[in-house]
């Protein structure tokens, strides 16, 4: 627990230097107390109310109408985010997950391609690179589930929808010739749709069936998708 409250330390600080607060050590050190009496008093972990805290201070007219950085997007996600990787390409976003890279490589790649690093690691925080933002990144607490890891990224980044790229591999798709595409579309899919789309990386197929219908209603609930 001990590195997952400096981590929201630095989220906390980050948040009040925004708005040019005065006396940054004694805010952080408010809001990390009020945290632990509502941990203590609800009985409840201390990452569930460092996270409310957060998200209610982040809430309030004078922090909601800062103007936001140019949304990213390029993201870069940490090894054991492969899942978010997959959702934010459904939701238009490249976003780039190597299984198994180490923290060193992580950091290389991204600053080559001008990504945004997502990661569950506060230690991977810690580093000066990232610390000092010369590589832009956002910390996300590892209990959250995919679909909640999703949701703070949006907020955080007040993403939009964009056109989906491929699940897999983050590739564009191209829409493709029905007829082109006869041997490789499963027969009772090909008799009743008509639109197909091809991952120009990967060459995998796409359509909009029952599948497509539930990621794009995820999307939806998440005040993402248009």
């Amino acid at each position: 627990m001990g590195r997952i409250r400096k981590a929201y330390e630095t989220r906390f600080r980050w948040l009040l230097q925004r708005v040019g607060a005065r006396r940054l050590d004694q805010g952080v050190l408010w809001l990390v107390g009020k945290a632990q009496q509502r941990s203590t008093s609800r009985n409840t972990p201390l990452e569930t109310e460092l996270t409310l805290v957060f998200e209610e201070l982040a809430a309030r007219p004078a922090f909601a109408q800062i103007p936001p950085p140019a949304s990213p997007t390029v993201f870069f996600c940490d090894a054991g985010l492969g899942g978010l990787a997959r959702w934010l390409r459904a939701a238009g976003y490249e976003a780039f997950w190597v299984e198994g890279i180490d923290d060193d490589e992580l950091l290389k790649q991204a600053k080559t391609l001008s990504a945004t690093v997502l990661t569950t690691d506060s230690m991977l925080m810690e580093r000066r690179i990232l610390r000092d933002r010369l590589i832009p990144s956002f910390w996300l607490p590892p209990t959250l589930s995919i679909r909640d890891q999703l949701a703070l990224t949006i907020r955080e980044f007040r993403l939009e929808a964009r056109s989906p790229r491929c699940m897999s591999c983050g590739g564009e798709l191209i829409r493709s010739d029905k007829e082109a595409l006869h041997e490789v579309i499963p027969p009772k899919t090909y008799h009743w749709l008509d639109e197909y789309f091809t991952c120009d990386r990967c060459g995998k197929l796409f359509w909009h069936g029952t599948h497509w219908l539930r990621i794009s209603r995820t999307l939806r609930e998440l005040s993402l998708a248009g």
